[in-house]
């Protein structure tokens, strides 16, 4: 099974996709979920959002002004593993 990406992400309905396809991983246990209750998956969103400049500087990409689709989609992803 591929790995989910987000950059591919680039319309409301692949958001949708992804997002779904994240919740199947997750139920199946491919998935880890770092942070099992809501609050804390929340909570793990907003901490990777407000450090997001240091994940695209660590890649040599420049961070994004606005969001788009695909920054929806990698927020989500992190906050499966981000503490």
């Amino acid at each position: 099974m591929a790995p989910l990406d987000p950059s591919t992400v680039r319309s409301r309905e692949e958001l949708s996709d992804f997002l779904t396809e994240l919740g199947r991983r997750i139920e199946a246990g491919v998935v880890d979920l770092e942070n099992l209750s809501t609050t804390g998956y929340i909570g793990a969103a907003a901490g990777w959002t407000a450090d997001l400049e240091g994940f695209f500087m660590n890649r040599g990409e420049p961070v994004p002004d606005e969001p788009s689709w695909s920054l929806v989609a990698s927020i989500f992803l992190a906050a499966t593993i981000y503490e």
